[in-house]
């Protein structure tokens, strides 16, 4: 009998996604592609393996343009939950919207040397558009 250990439905959804460790002694940072998503977690595949527990930030090219003309990116942070030869799966602390300047398209092969809250916008505020915790 095989027993589901997720409490959310994951849906297979195929996203660029750039990734950066968070209070990691030795930082690390990379790119890869979503497997599949749900409201409360993640299957990335990337080339590195990184150990449960770890702390991981996600900027994660979203397919939909708001307003259809404004991109979109979503903002994740998560632990690292499992890793095996597919990827890593990780449970989210926390995730929002965020918009993206147009004239810098997004790039998910070159990470930002230092990733900020307005990273990605073209205003010096970036606007929330949605916003979670878990408890």
């Amino acid at each position: 009998m095989y027993n589901e250990r997720r409490v959310k439905s994951r849906y297979p959804i195929e996203l660029n996604v750039r990734y950066q460790t968070m209070g990691a002694a030795d930082p690390v940072a990379g790119v890869g592609q979503t497997v599949n998503m749900s409201s409360s977690g993640m299957l990335i595949s990337c080339n590195r393996s990184i150990p449960e527990g770890t702390r991981l930030k996600l900027f994660i090219e979203w397919p939909s343009l708001l307003n259809g003309t404004t991109p979109l990116q979503l903002i994740t942070v998560g632990t690292v939950v499992r890793c095996t030869k597919i990827g890593v799966s990780l449970v989210f602390e926390s995730y929002q919207f965020r918009t993206m300047a147009r004239a810098r398209s997004f790039n998910v092969t070159q990470m930002p040397e230092r990733v900020s809250p307005s990273y990605g916008s073209a205003d010096s505020e970036p606007r929330s558009l949605i916003a979670k915790s878990s408890s």
